[in-house]
Parts: structure tokens; sequence; C-alpha cells
């Protein structure tokens, strides 16, 4: 769970979850450098591909590195890291990892919608060469007004996005 600090306010959200054939530390080695565009290589709706990131400032498991993940229709999002556990290029221990991260600096049609959006990823190795990967995420709406066309985005494009992105995410993690 996001901790007071990392706390999105109250709004839309949504959750998937997904368990891997492989060990955590397989997991975790394939998620914290992953390709996006491997994980999002479509769209949904009116959520475009990922085409890639630039201008990432440090290692992606250390916590306040950002980078700007450009989206197939030409806009992008800003992310930063909020948690790492573990970070700096440890192995995960103790059968659990967690990744937690801000999105802001819309510059699409979300923009509109709003002004920031927190995701988690937790795994958790629940036998040998077996883990549970859950992703959460919670959007802060733009406005009150803002906050029913964001569900209905969510509810219609946003899930299928995720479920498409952690079954992915799964797949190369079970690959190696």
């Amino acid at each position: 769970m996001l901790t007071p600090t990392e706390q999105p306010g109250a709004g839309p959200s949504a959750e998937v979850s997904t368990t891997a054939a492989a060990s955590l530390a397989q997991v975790w080695a394939v998620f914290v450098p992953i390709d996006l565009a491997q994980v999002f290589p479509r769209g949904s709706g009116p959520i475009p591909a990922v085409v890639g990131t630039s201008d990432q400032t440090g290692p992606w498991d250390v916590v306040g590195s950002a980078r700007r993940v450009r989206l197939a229709d030409g806009t992008s999002v800003r992310e930063a890291i909020l948690a790492s556990a573990p970070c700096d290029g440890a192995p995960p221990s103790g059968g659990r990892a967690r990744f937690a991260y801000r999105v802001d600096g819309f510059t699409g049609p979300l923009a509109a919608l709003t002004t920031a959006a927190f995701g988690e990823w937790t795994f958790v190795e629940t036998a040998p060469d077996r883990t549970e990967i859950t992703w959460r995420y919670a959007f802060t709406p733009r406005s009150a007004l803002m906050a029913a066309p964001l569900s209905a985005l969510i509810a219609l494009f946003w899930r299928t996005y995720m479920r498409r992105g952690i079954e992915n995410v799964r797949r190369l993690a079970e690959a190696g």
C-alpha cells in the first residue's frame, strides 16, 4: 500500500493481478529495466500505446528517478519513482518487492481529466518459481466535475490497458 506521503487524493482507481511461473528474483530482474513499449505495444480506446521513454534521470529502482514516457499519439507523461524495495540494484529479499510511482505532466487528452496518477506494483513470491503480481493505479481528478468522466475512462479502457500490461510483464518475466 502507498504510504501517507505517496497517497493520491480520493479518485478513481483500478487494480489487476496475475501470477507468474517465475521466482521473485527473476520477475524483479525483468521488471525494473523493462521496456515500456514491450509492456504497452497496443493502446486501449483513446489510451495510446507506449513507444518509448526519454530523459531518465537515474537508475529505474532509485527513489526520485524520473523519465518521460512517449506515447504513440505524440503525447507524453512524466513518471517519478516514489518507492522501490529493493532499490539500487539489490535483489529482492523476504519474498516481497514493491515499486510505486507518480505520473503527471500529461500532455494529451488526459490532462483535461487528471492532474496526477499513482501506480504501485507489488510482488509476492507464493512458492518457489511462483510470484503474485498486483498493479494498482489511482488518479487524482482535475476537478470534482472530472471525476465521473475519468471513472468512465478507467472502467471502459484503462482496466483493459492494465490487464494487457500486467500480462505482458508476466509473459516477459516467465521468458526470463
